[in-house]
């Protein structure tokens, strides 16, 4: 007999249905006359045990018990899983060979591996790997059953993953919850290998928002004539102009006007604006790639729709077999899949897109072919199979055209644009121009319609000008700026900020290395992280803008930088990818994470979290905070300090305060 053991129901029943006539049991389908039989999980059905679970001490959350380092680890059973573990089980008995049918992807390939590993299978193990549920992407998977070794790699990644996580969130979110505590925060303060990094992303920019002052500056316009045409340039600001502030902005607005006079004058003594330095280029911008997760997820952003929401409905297309698998960091495709462009581009036009695929060319492949660059799963695109509309709601079919839209754009030609720049030159004043002509449109037709879309680049028309060429002044305009705060995040450009980590890192030397590796977190958890900094009160939301809590910045206070910076944490996902790759040892991830984790608890120690606001601080340690606790009989009180045992001291309660005296 052969076990097919699907990561979800929903995948273990779409391929039950290929595989032939299914037969529905409790917990598996049976495939009548083949031997064949489809089981599925939940997700993880296992889970890492607690502390307490290794050792009932642990009970206690006291920060003299830290670190906790498993000798051995240990997974133990999800309660609500336990009949489809047993299931399972009895199943794997009978089987004869057994097929792993877990996501493409690292977490995938462990939930499925963990359990084989928990229950000590022998048996021969193969792999399925399923970037789409329609019915041909399921033939050309079955044609390509790998073995399952061949990835282990991948697997020892996720449990590196897993088990870094835990010891990073085990032991510090002990230890600042209970300095939290003290400071009279009753939440559970979860720090995270992910999770904390971004929530100091979020304060940050808080601050950087609070501390901005801004700044009125004056810069100078010229509308400017040629042959009878307009155009217009702005003046270029001297580097060793008087009045100039550290950043090269004039601030006095009366500077500018005594340049528009001295330049008048000269024109009145019959100088000329001349040109200068005059240059043309045409230039080619090729399709943007199809989409990966985050990419999605930033595009759909602008439509309004948050991470989570884009997930769950890129989950369900995927389910519903219209698109490929959604949790994608991949935003390539391999050249087997460009034989199936005809019979996509073809659906997309009996689904709606007729004239955006009349203006295909089926033969034209993009950059986005690319083998090397594709992994165990590639770019979310549109399937084989027909996409009625009408069966779709209306946030199904916004997240769909996105999809569609993406992969359309592979089959039109670059964005041609001609793009010239010059300078004006009177007296000893410098103006500039630049002007873009669109040649031809090519793939960005198929964005001019998006509400939310970027404003593409202003277009300003330049004369057919040379150098030398004398050019007649209209008017002069003074242009009166002022400085901008930096962007607050929203839900969309935190998860660009957590894939392009590189751009917030503290060690600039480091840039470099992080580009190439994909950001803090993954594409399948990115949602998640910030829904749990949402529900533990550390961000809040409002029109889908992020703000820093007040427990946030208290706690970022007390952090040390290699947790408040992403600096760590993107180092760690690129071993995490080496590991996948099996150029990188788990086992040494592991020593160093653990190593970490002793020096990040010795930063702890000594450090506090201030007082939250209405707390009254211990008048004697000038630690903790006075609390008021139950007394030994029934209704009575006392006030004591939260840093007991350290500090004991105690006082009575006077209507409802502390008796201090």
């Amino acid at each position: 007999m052969r076990v097919w053991i699907a990561e979800k129901p929903s995948v273990g029943r779409e391929l039950a249905k290929y595989l032939g006539k299914g037969v529905q049991k409790n917990g598996y389908i049976e495939i009548a006359g083949t031997g064949d039989v489809v089981t599925w999980l939940f997700g993880h059905i296992l889970q890492q045990k607690t502390p307490q679970m290794y050792d009932p001490q642990y009970a206690s959350w006291s920060p003299a018990l830290l670190p906790i380092v498993p000798q051995k680890w240990e997974l133990f059973v999800k309660p609500e899983a336990k009949e489809q573990y047993q299931t399972i089980k009895e199943l794997l008995k009978q089987a004869d060979e057994i097929v792993h049918v877990g996501d493409p992807d690292r977490e995938g390939q462990l939930l499925v591996d963990e359990l084989l590993e928990y229950l000590k299978n022998k048996k021969p193990v193969k792999r399925l790997l399923l970037n789409a549920l329609d019915e041909i992407s399921i033939k050309r998977a079955l044609k390509d059953l790998r073995n399952n070794a061949d990835f282990q790699p991948l697997k020892e990644s996720a449990l590196a993953r897993g088990r870094a996580d835990w010891l990073i969130g085990m032991n510090l979110t002990r230890a600042y919850t209970a300095m939290a505590r003290q400071a009279g925060y009753d939440e559970v303060m979860r720090i995270g290998r992910v999770k904390t990094p971004t929530m100091a992303l979020v304060v940050r920019r808080e601050r950087e928002i609070r501390a901005f002052r801004p700044t009125k500056h004056y810069g100078l316009k010229a509308n400017l004539e040629q042959t009878g045409k307009c155009f217009s340039a702005v003046w270029l600001i001297p580097e060793e102009f008087p009045g100039c502030d550290s950043e090269g902005r004039i601030l006095q607005r009366e500077r500018v006007e005594n340049v528009i006079q001295e330049i008048l004058q000269s024109v009145k003594n019959g100088e000329a604006f001349r040109a200068e330095d005059v240059a043309k280029k045409e230039s080619a911008e090729v399709p943007l790639l199809p989409l990966s997760l985050s990419a999605l997820q930033i595009q759909a952003g602008k439509l309004g729709y948050t991470p989570q929401q884009v997930l769950d409905i890129a989950q369900k297309l995927y389910e519903m077999k219209l698109t490929t698998y959604p949790r994608s960091d991949c935003e390539y495709l391999p050249t087997t899949q460009f034989k199936d462009a005809k019979v996509i581009l073809e659906n997309l036009a009996w689904s709606g897109w007729q004239e955006e695929v009349a203006g295909v060319d089926v033969n034209r492949k993009s950059r986005a072919w690319a083998d090397e660059k594709v992994s165990a799963h590639h770019a979310i695109i549109p399937t084989t199979l027909l996409c009625d509309k009408a069966r779709l709601s209306k946030e199904q079919q916004d997240i769909y055209t996105l999809i569609a839209c993406a992969y359309l754009a592979q089959f039109y030609p670059p964005h041609r644009f001609s793009k010239t720049a010059l300078r004006i030159r009177i007296g000893n004043h410098t103006f500039q121009g630049t002007g873009k002509v669109v040649l031809e449109e090519g793939w960005r037709t198929l964005y001019k319609a998006e509400p939310d879309n970027e404003k593409p680049e202003e277009e300003a028309f330049l004369p057919d000008i040379q150098n030398g060429d004398e050019v007649s002044l209209r008017e002069m305009n003074v242009q009166e700026k002022i400085t901008k705060p930096p962007k607050r995040f929203n839900l969309s450009s935190i998860i660009e900020a957590m894939k392009n980590i590189h751009h917030f890192v503290r060690e600039e030397t480091l840039k470099a290395q992080m580009k190439e590796c994909s950001g803090i977190g993954t594409e399948a958890t990115r949602a998640g992280i910030l829904d749990e900094l949402v529900q533990g009160k550390f961000l809040r939301v409002e029109k889908n803008m992020l703000y820093a809590t007040d427990i946030a910045e208290k706690l970022f206070d007390a952090l040390p930088e290699s947790l408040a910076y992403p600096d760590i944490t993107a180092i760690w996902e690129d071993k995490l990818a080496r590991i996948a790759k099996n150029n990188f040892s788990s086992e040494a991830f592991l020593d160093s994470t653990t190593d970490f984790v002793k020096t990040l608890l010795g930063e702890a120690k000594g450090k506090t979290i201030s007082v939250i606001e209405g707390q009254i601080l211990c008048p004697v340690c000038k630690k903790g905070i006075l609390k008021r606790l139950s007394g030994k009989k029934q209704g009575t009180f006392f006030w004591g300090c939260s840093c007991y045992p350290d500090c004991q001291t105690r006082y009575s309660d006077k209507r409802g305060k502390p008796d201090i005296g």
